[in-house]
């Protein structure tokens, strides 16, 4: 790595404390190229000065780096549990001050605006509730208050609901404006030990799949402010991958939830007994069996048998016409891993983020024995669709392994909801 991408990547850890192996090793490098592009320079040396001194680039940087990819009402069950908690304790308790809840990293608003819809259809009327919503990124914040959505962050939504709050747009579906007003947007970092100095403890926080990419010392900061910022009987919910200890919240019953409560003095963690795995289905086993064989070390996908004439023998693979998770897949079976991997950094290069890119990397990454990062890059391709049956099975198989008997057991819940899903869609 080059000094000028060494003080580029430094200057980024600083400020949104990321842990380089969980984001991925091109991540700094493809935002920091196209940045250079924009402002004319191509010398890493001399971009790294421009950035030093300029706090406008720095975070022009950082919203280059941040991954604004989400949609409404993403993972139902926290935002169920958020309507059943605002029911029991604000609905059916008028007098009760307003609830407060807080959305960071907000992204471009889908989250902190399914807070408000949620709440709203709980009975929860706006002047008895307060939103604030939080994120690193000058450019997503202009977009949330915007509230203007494409078709993508509404997938799944039904017409009468896209028909009760949003207004259509030459350019998109806007969120009606009493929701946009009902939420208030702040720039601000989670690391910030001064982030939203003077205001009242919220009541809710969502802080989802954000901790599993910070580096441990940032984490710890982060989770230091968010304790600091949760009311005493509030409730953090983070997503499914961020993994806290247990040390200082402990999960609350909702299962999907992820919503955790402060421990209580004294208060030891209750093992239940943990019921009997379910009957396993055939494709947990041949997935297994694959997982713990060497070959094939990837699966290419089924394709329809077509009878061609042999190609002849001196012609070369055309890499511009085929996708380079294709050719990733074709280089994991020849063994050639590395050249795999840069492959599907190729691909997260063109095409942004994707579940079967960090799925196939997972595979990859597992078939040479780094664990680790095949978990990382597993939870990425859950994070990125909740229903991938087989990275959610290639967790639960990891989780088996080291023992840990609770998280296998949700992973492959998890992933036959997905394939009984799957199964329906497919007729």
């Amino acid at each position: 790595m080059s000094e000028g991408l060494s003080r580029v990547g430094a200057i980024l850890t600083n400020r949104l404390g990321l842990n380089s192996s969980a984001i991925g090793a091109g991540r700094v490098p493809r935002a920091a190229m196209s940045r250079m592009r924009v402002v004319g320079l191509s010398d890493l040396e001399a971009y790294a000065e421009l950035v030093s001194g300029s706090e406008a680039e720095i975070q022009a940087l950082i919203d280059e780096m941040v991954i604004p990819e989400s949609w409404f009402f993403r993972d139902v069950l926290p935002f169920q549990f958020l309507t059943n908690f605002a029911r029991g304790g604000w609905v059916a308790r008028p007098s009760r001050a307003p609830l407060r809840v807080l959305s960071i990293p907000c992204a471009a608003g889908e989250e902190p605006y399914s807070i408000a819809i949620a709440l709203e259809e709980a009975g929860l009327s706006a002047r008895r509730r307060l939103i604030d919503a939080v994120d690193v990124s000058v450019q997503l914040l202009e977009r949330a208050r915007l509230g203007l959505f494409s078709s993508n962050a509404l997938r799944g939504s039904s017409p009468e609901f896209i028909a009760r709050w949003f207004e259509r747009r030459p350019d998109g579906f806007q969120i009606i404006e009493p929701l946009r007003r009902s939420v208030r947007f702040h720039w601000g970092n989670v690391l910030d030990p001064r982030l939203l100095n003077g205001e009242s403890r919220y009541d809710v926080i969502f802080c989802r799949n954000v901790l599993i990419y910070f580096n441990p010392a940032s984490r710890a900061a982060a989770l230091a402010n968010l304790d600091r910022l949760l009311a005493d009987d509030g409730v953090l919910i983070v997503g499914h991958a961020d993994g806290l200890d247990g040390s200082k919240f402990v999960l609350v019953s909702e299962p999907g939830a992820f919503a955790h409560r402060r421990r209580r003095p004294g208060e030891v963690s209750a093992r239940r007994p943990l019921p009997p795995p379910p009957s396993p289905r055939r494709l947990f086993a041949d997935f297994a069996e694959t997982m713990a064989t060497a070959e094939p070390l990837v699966r290419p996908e089924p394709r329809p048998l077509v009878v061609e004439p042999p190609a002849p023998a001196a012609a070369a693979l055309d890499e511009e016409a085929v996708s380079p998770l294709e050719l990733a897949r074709e280089r994991a079976n020849q063994g050639e891993h590395d050249a795999a991997l840069a492959l599907c950094e190729r691909d997260l290069a063109r095409r942004g983020p994707s579940a079967a890119a960090f799925h196939l990397m997972g595979v990859i990454h597992q078939a040479v024995g780094r664990r680790g990062e095949a978990e990382r890059c597993f939870h990425k391709a859950v994070y990125l669709d909740p229903r991938h049956d087989e990275a959610l099975l290639a967790l639960a198989l990891l989780a088996e392994r080291r023992g840990d008997r609770t998280s296998a057991l949700g992973f492959r819940r998890r992933a036959e909801r997905a394939l009984r899903h799957k199964e329906t869609a497919h007729g």
